[in-house]
């Protein structure tokens, strides 16, 4: 062998080593996004297999995307209105139900909601990298894995906002990347899954037009955002339920358009005009260091929190549930955003800042907000076990009305209703371990129109059957 021969022979070893770590390197942000997805959808289903999740919102969705896995369009009994899209809009949902064809069970969707949270930090993990370095990328895309909004989202039932936040990243992955392409497509299934996620599609229509001076463009998302959230909420979804969109503010009091109008500093205190709002905003701030405050990226959020705190609904305006999802993928592109503006100043701070921007993000969960509280106070696999045994009992296609904590398990048929909310199901299954269920037994055993016998009661769960 000739030394030129042998030194190529050499080149070609190392480079093909090289290559080995780089496609290593590739494949990190899939593996760290999987794992989170495991972790995720493990403590999801063990909350739903101990009884912690509920008809309010795990059994709503159920039963309406199990139906459509039929090709049926099901009404909705559980929140007892005839189309589900008619209480909010969110055709996309359609996609998911191919997942009962391989497991017909509700936890589907628990498994299937993981992967789609999991799926937003990919974005965040490639801007990040872009903007910061690989190291400094993996340690954001950490840091909104560990997030409250995010691991409570997961943990508390269904929702269709789950498939809104990849949706949202991949749109603001594009629209800062400058791909047109990836911008309105991401955009248009964030529009497909809920009908006031629209507004923020909207706010990042403007921050184009106005940050980033791309009027044309800016202005056609945020023109059809608009057109479309008027167009559902006043056409298609009193069209589908036979009555007004329900979440639009009151016409009326001083969270009315009008007052806010007339008086635009209302606007401004009903952010802080509750202490559990401030202590929202601050945890949330807290999560991040405050970064996204630097950013105009974090003006993209302004119609969310809009929505979010001058809502009537006081649970709107706490960090639980899902309400800070969606947050999530702005909040940290805007810190992504605020660490690139130090590293150009400080090149040596960004990557201790990002280190501290994901010890927050954990500290505030573990320690502050606590999303994994939803996971105590369940049953033991033990009494859970008992009580599913129990629940077999109600026939396959039989109508039931069930206590809220049961009724997830119910809903893979045409008729489930909550507890009491119309009368002469064939079977009717209660929650004895609360004082709740109890009176309902008492209930059901004084009821003179329908009689019922105790066909089953073992693990907490009392199913009677019509006579």
């Amino acid at each position: 062998m000739t030394t030129e021969s042998y030194s190529a022979a050499r080149l070609g070893r190392v480079a093909k080593a090289a290559a080995v770590p780089r496609a290593l390197l590739a494949l990190y942000p899939f593996v760290v996004a999987g794992l989170s997805a495991l972790v995720l959808a493990a403590l999801a289903v063990s909350r739903h297999d101990r009884y912690g999740s509920g008809g309010f919102d795990l059994g709503i969705f159920d039963q309406t995307i199990w139906g459509y896995s039929r090709f049926e369009i099901l009404p909705n009994t559980v929140k007892r209105i005839p189309n589900l899209l008619g209480d909010h809009f969110h055709p996309i949902l359609v996609v998911l139900a191919p997942g009962y064809w391989v497991w017909d069970d509700a936890r589907v969707l628990l498994v299937e909601q993981a992967l789609l949270i999991a799926a937003a930090s990919l974005p965040v993990f490639y801007w990040a990298r872009e903007r910061l370095g690989w190291q400094e990328g993996a340690v954001v895309q950490l840091a909104f894995l560990v997030f409250f909004g995010t691991i409570g989202a997961a943990l508390f039932d269904f929702h269709e906002v789950a498939v809104a936040a990849p949706a949202l990243a991949f749109a603001l992955w594009g629209l800062l990347t400058r791909r047109y392409w990836l911008t309105v497509s991401a955009a248009s299934v964030a529009l497909l899954a809920k009908e006031d996620v629209a507004l923020t599609v909207a706010a990042i229509g403007l921050y184009a037009a106005v940050v980033q001076r791309r009027m044309v463009f800016g202005g056609l998302i945020a023109i059809v955002s608009a057109a479309w959230f008027v167009a559902v909420v006043k056409l298609v979804i009193p069209a589908l339920s036979g009555r007004a969109y329900a979440y639009l503010p009151s016409s009326r009091g001083d969270r009315s358009p009008v007052a806010i109008l007339a008086h635009p500093y209302r606007g401004i205190t009903l952010f802080v005009d509750r202490r559990v709002k401030i202590r929202a905003l601050v945890e949330t701030a807290g999560a991040w260091l405050a970064l996204p405050l630097v950013s105009p990226i974090a003006l993209i959020a302004v119609p969310m929190l809009i929505t979010r705190f001058w809502s009537a609904g006081a649970g709107r305006w706490t960090t639980g549930f899902h309400y800070s999802l969606l947050l999530a993928p702005i909040l940290a592109f805007a810190s992504v955003d605020t660490l690139a503006r130090l590293r150009a100043r400080w090149p040596a701070a960004v990557r201790p800042a990002a280190l501290a921007l994901l010890a927050a993000s954990a500290a505030v969960s573990t320690l502050i907000v606590r999303p994994l509280r939803a996971l105590d106070g369940l049953r033991s696999g033990t009494e859970a076990a008992r009580a599913s045994a129990c629940l077999r009992t109600v026939s396959p296609a039989a109508s039931v009305a069930a206590s809220n904590t049961l009724i997830a398990h119910l809903t893979h048929r045409a008729e489930a209703y909550p507890l009491f909310a119309r009368h002469g199901q064939a079977f009717l299954a209660v929650d004895t371990r609360t004082r709740v269920g109890r009176r309902a037994v008492g209930r059901i055993r004084r009821d003179r129109v329908y009689t019922y016998s105790l066909s089953c009661s073992n693990g907490g769960v009392a199913v009677f059957r019509r006579d």
